[in-house]
């Protein structure tokens, strides 16, 4: 039966077969066919003289250091190894098998390599045998019967005892064949017990001259891990893992009702699969310490006041023929949210300096008058001293939040705007018809000088403008 491969697998193989490097997928190869679909991790041991050969073909490829993609988006976790650390908690032990591993290598029907079957048996034991190395990492719950599974197959495969005796004395000579056979009969049990942990120790006593760590620095870090894992717990769990590229900011802009929280929605969840991803909005930024009091008043003012609210000022034709007490507390209002924008991308901004790829709903612009743009732009020019000041302040704040790194600009037709925004369930009702003309206008003109910006067409099917998003996304990091 042919095996399904994702498309950037297949290829990732062939430029790997084309360019001469030697490499191989070294473990649970019992479960291929799952992981050449991308259902589980691609662990590839590569020679460590081929190291550069082999980034240069991952590169060519557009796959990113820890992670890849198919052409439809679909992640999958890529390991690379040059050398091999294992065993237990904290792999203490290098093993200098990564010879044995590559030596007998042969490609398989779907072209990956693949160890002989004896070498893959040969460190298949010894891994799950250290796991009973230590009293303490002995307890742990393990799947004991699926390991029993993986060495029948493993056997099925063709592994004799004559390859596995002659790979021993040429790899591990410390570790007798008989040793070998109880460590695998263990196994193949699929029971645990005092012997179990016996024969582990055993193991480890003869690959003592391996071991990473000697004496108490091994029980210093076996301590610092469990403390670092229990930590991450308390924090809700192991954190996904960033790009070796760094983190990125990625605004999402375009009019009302052109699917901009969908795009996030979507995007987010494809990438936090494996990449530490973070969204925010950046229209609507959280309360800051200086403003959580004064929006407890706002519910109050806009009761109070609803010809003020900002919709209907910006469907106004003479904003500045305001009354003062309500133009003033306009403006203040105005200063706040630009104070709150700022605070939250300064924070996304930190956030994508460690790594976070942040995702953010609309995206503050240094334009005035234009959607999540300056507000007070009309107070310029006032006669009154005070709201020009208030003018000034508010866009120097503007100007103080950093640029996106990158922007995905989305596009709708304005009928669709329309009918979309009519028939959107969001809490006050939908938003005034020319009201979201106006800003449908206005978002045709948002610039964002000098950062990388993307245009996306938001007409068609969630799935399409998703799929069009992400290789251009993807490319981008």
């Amino acid at each position: 039966m042919e095996v399904r491969v994702l498309p950037v697998l297949r290829a990732l193989f062939e430029s790997l077969g084309r360019a001469g490097v030697r490499y191989c997928h070294w473990k649970s190869n019992w479960r291929l066919p799952e992981t050449l679909r991308g259902e589980t991790d691609l662990d590839l041991l590569v020679h460590r003289a081929h190291m550069a050969r082999f980034l240069s073909v991952v590169g060519a490829l557009g796959l990113k250091p820890g992670s890849g993609e198919d052409e439809s988006g679909r992640l999958f976790d890529l390991h690379v190894y040059y050398r091999l650390i294992t065993g237990g908690t904290i792999k203490g032990y290098h093993l200098p098998v990564e010879e044995m591993l590559l030596r007998g290598a042969q490609p398989t029907e779907a072209g990956v390599y693949v160890p002989e079957p004896a070498a893959e048996l040969v460190l298949f034991v010894i891994r799950k045998s250290l796991d009973y190395a230590v009293a303490i990492e002995a307890l742990i719950p393990r799947e004991w019967k699926a390991a029993a599974d993986e060495l029948r197959w493993l056997m099925s495969q063709g592994a004799t005892d004559r390859d596995v005796r002659r790979l021993l004395a040429e790899y591990l000579p410390s570790v007798d064949f008989a040793l070998f056979r109880k460590l695998r009969d263990a196994i193949e049990s699929g029971r645990w017990g005092v012997g179990r942990f016996r024969l582990g120790r055993a193991l480890a006593s003869r690959l003592r001259p391996y071991r990473r760590f000697a004496g108490p620095s091994a029980t210093l870090a076996r301590s610092g891990r469990a403390w670092r894992k229990a930590w991450r717990t308390l924090q809700g769990g192991t954190p996904p893992q960033a790009l070796l590229s760094g983190g990125a900011v990625i605004g999402v802009v375009g009019s009302d009702g052109s699917g901009k929280s969908t795009v996030v929605g979507e995007v987010s969840r494809w990438l936090g699969e494996f990449l530490s991803v973070a969204t925010i909005h950046g229209g609507k930024p959280p309360p800051s310490v200086p403003t959580a009091l004064p929006r407890l008043l706002l519910p109050l003012l806009r009761r109070m006041m609803p010809g003020y609210r900002s919709t209907r000022i910006e469907v106004a034709t003479e904003p500045a023929a305001m009354r003062t007490g309500p133009l003033l507390l306009f403006a203040l209002r105005a200063l706040m949210l630009a104070y709150e924008r700022k605070k939250l991308l300064i924070r996304a901004h930190r956030k994508a300096a460690n790594g976070t790829l942040v995702l953010s709903d609309r995206y503050p612009t240094r334009q005035p008058g234009v959607p999540e743009g300056a507000m007070l732009h009309f107070l310029r020019e006032d006669p009154r001293s005070l709201y020009r000041w208030l003018a000034r302040v508010e866009e120097r704040t503007y100007g103080e939040i950093p640029q996106p790194d990158l922007v995905l600009r989305l596009d709708v037709p304005l009928e669709l705007a329309v009918q979309r925004n009519l028939t959107r369930s969001k809490p006050g009702g939908p938003e005034p018809t020319e009201y979201l003309r106006q800003r449908h206008a206005k978002s045709s003109e948002l610039e964002f000088a000098g950062v990388p910006t993307y245009r996306i067409r938001t007409d068609t099917m969630v799935e399409e403008t998703v799929r069009a998003v992400k290789p251009i996304l993807w490319n981008a990091l």
